[in-house]
């Protein structure tokens, strides 16, 4: 299972990092000082927190295609029996 720190995630609707994940925003909630959005994909649901105070940051709609990216520095991997 490979897996990005959440904070390093981006979400964007267009594919300009190396490590993407395309996907529909399947929810989006508003919790204070960030916004989680679970994202169905082709490798099963994620779920992301963007910072509510990051310039230029606006709602995703659900329903929405995008793009999950993250940088490969941010990328490690978890053992399938350790994440049980």
């Amino acid at each position: 299972m490979n897996t990005a720190r959440s904070p390093q995630l981006k979400l964007r609707l267009d594919g300009s990092e190396p490590n993407t994940l395309d996907g529909t925003v399947a929810e989006s909630a508003y919790i204070g000082v960030s916004t989680q959005y679970i994202v169905d994909t082709p490798a099963g649901a994620v779920t992301a927190y963007v910072q509510n105070d990051r310039p230029g940051t606006q709602a995703i709609a659900p329903g929405s295609r995008l793009t999950l990216s993250w940088s490969p520095d941010c990328t490690f991997v978890v053992d399938a029996q350790e994440a049980s």
